[in-house]
C-alpha cells in the first residue's frame, strides 16, 4: 500500500509540476507579447464582434499584423460623420472580409477605395471603404452589423460579401454548430428571430462568459497551444519537403466546406437553410432602400470554384456529379434578379485569372496549397473587380448619393 501511494504521490507531483510548467510558459508569452492576440468579445446582438483596441500578429494562416479600431472593426480611426464630398462605403461580410490572413492595405476592401478612386464617377470626392468582416459571421450577424454598427456612419453604398462556402450553413439553426449566434426561421410565412440567443437568458450568459472569462482554459486561445501547433505544421512541412500540395483526389475537399452547396437542397434543413439566407439577404436589401442607399451583393469563391487547374475542378466535378460549380452563385444572383438588386459573381472571372496566370488566389506558404482565404492577390483581384461593378453603379445612376447631387447641379 505505501509502494503505490509513494507512486500516486509522485504522479500528483508530476501533473503539478507539468500544468505549472504550462501557466508558467502561457503567462510568459502572453507577457512578452507573443501570446495569439483575443480578437474577440461578446456583443448581445451578434454572439461576438471584433474587441475595439485589440492588436496583435495573425500567424496561423497568412502572416499579418491585425488592428482593431476603437469603434470595433479593422480600418483606421473614423468618425461617425462623414465628410463632405465624401463617398462612404460599408462592406459586410465573414472572415475573407475582415482579412486577418493579410495586411490591412491589401484586404479587398482597402483596394476597393484605391481602385474607386480612378472611377469617373466619383468625379474628385473622397471615398471611404468601412470594413465591417467579422469571422464566423452568416447574414444574421450581418444584417445586425449593419442595423447597430454600420448605419451610424451613414454609409452611402452596402457591399454584402456572401461566402457560399459555409454562410448556407451558419444560416440554419439545424445544421449550425455554434450556437453564439441570432438565427431566423420561417413561421406562418414570416421570418422571426429563434435559437438559444434569443429564446435563453442562460444561453446567453454562457455566450458572455465564453467570450469574457479570462479564468477559462480555451485551448485555441492559448498562445503556448498556438506556439506548439505552429511549431508542428511548420516540421510537418519540412519533413514533406516543404509547401504542402494536394493529391489529386483531394483536391476540393477543404474542411469546413459542405459539398452539398454544388447542388439544389435535397432535404428540409437545407432547404430551410436557402430560405432563410434569400429573406436575410432580402431584409438587408430593403433596409438600405429605406436608407436611400445603394445595395451590391457579392458571391465570393470557394478555392475549388477559381483553382487553376481546370482538370482538377472537372475531376471534383465528376465525383459530385454536377456539371458545373456555381449553384450557389446562380441561385443568388436569380435572386436579384427577382427582387431588383445588383450582384456580382467572382467566381467566373476569378477562375479565368487563375487559369490564364497559373496562379492560386486561396491559401499561403504555411497553410496548404490554393486552400483558404484569399491571399493577398486573391483580395487584389476580387477588390478590383469589386471596385469595377461599383463604378459601373455609380455611371448609370444606381446610387442615390451621387444621382440627387447630379440631379442637384
Amino acid at each position: 500500500m505505501k509502494t503505490l501511494a509513494r507512486i500516486a504521490a509522485r504522479a500528483a507531483l508530476l501533473c503539478f509540476g507539468i500544468l505549472m510548467a504550462l501557466v508558467v510558459g502561457e503567462v510568459v508569452l502572453r507577457v512578452t507579447g507573443l501570446a495569439h492576440p483575443g480578437f474577440y468579445a461578446y456583443d448581445r446582438y451578434r454572439g461576438w464582434a471584433l474587441r475595439p483596441g485589440a492588436a496583435g500578429w495573425n500567424t496561423r494562416e497568412g502572416d499579418a499584423y491585425v488592428r482593431i479600431n476603437h469603434e470595433g472593426f479593422r480600418g483606421p480611426e473614423t468618425s461617425f460623420t462623414k465628410p463632405p464630398d465624401t463617398i462612404r462605403i460599408a462592406v459586410l461580410g465573414d472572415s475573407f472580409t475582415e482579412g486577418q490572413q493579410v495586411a490591412e492595405d491589401k484586404t479587398f476592401s482597402a483596394v476597393i477605395g484605391r481602385a474607386l478612386a480612378r472611377c469617373p464617377a466619383v468625379a474628385g470626392r473622397k471615398v471611404e471603404v468601412l470594413n465591417f468582416g467579422v469571422n464566423g459571421y452568416g447574414t444574421a450577424q450581418e444584417l445586425m452589423t449593419l442595423r447597430h454598427q454600420a448605419w451610424r456612419f451613414s454609409p452611402d453604398i452596402v457591399v454584402l460579401a456572401v461566402f457560399t462556402g459555409n454562410d448556407i450553413v451558419n444560416n440554419s439553426v439545424d445544421l449550425e454548430t455554434e450556437r453564439c449566434r441570432p438565427f431566423y426561421v420561417y413561421r406562418d410565412g414570416e421570418m422571426v428571430p429563434a435559437g438559444p440567443l434569443f429564446d435563453s437568458a442562460m444561453s446567453r450568459a454562457q455566450c458572455m462568459m465564453r467570450f469574457e472569462s479570462r479564468l477559462r482554459f480555451d485551448p485555441h486561445q492559448s498562445a503556448l497551444f498556438n506556439m506548439i501547433d505552429a511549431a508542428s505544421r511548420a516540421l510537418r512541412d519540412r519533413l514533406h519537403g516543404g509547401h504542402r500540395h494536394h493529391h489529386q483526389d483531394t483536391v476540393g475537399c477543404e474542411l469546413g466546406i459542405s459539398d452539398i452547396i454544388y447542388k439544389a437542397p435535397s432535404d428540409t434543413a437545407w432547404r430551410n437553410a436557402w430560405h432563410v439566407t434569400e429573406g436575410l439577404i432580402e431584409e438587408m436589401n430593403r433596409e438600405v432602400k429605406a436608407h436611400s442607399a445603394a445595395f451590391l451583393t457579392v458571391t465570393l469563391t470557394n478555392a475549388i470554384q477559381v483553382w487553376p487547374d481546370p482538370a482538377a475542378r472537372d475531376r471534383y466535378m465528376k465525383r459530385l456529379g454536377v456539371a458545373n460549380l456555381s449553384y450557389p452563385d446562380d441561385r443568388i444572383a436569380a435572386l436579384g434578379e427577382r427582387d431588383g438588386f445588383a450582384v456580382l459573381v467572382l467566381s467566373k472571372p476569378m477562375a479565368a485569372y487563375a487559369q490564364a496566370h497559373h496562379v492560386f488566389l486561396h491559401g499561403f506558404k504555411n497553410t496548404t496549397t490554393g486552400e483558404g482565404h484569399w491571399n493577398e492577390l486573391g483580395h487584389k483581384i476580387g477588390g478590383e473587380l469589386i471596385a469595377a461593378k461599383l463604378c459601373q453603379m455609380m455611371e448609370s445612376g444606381q446610387v442615390p448619393a451621387l444621382a440627387q447631387k447630379s440631379a442637384r447641379n
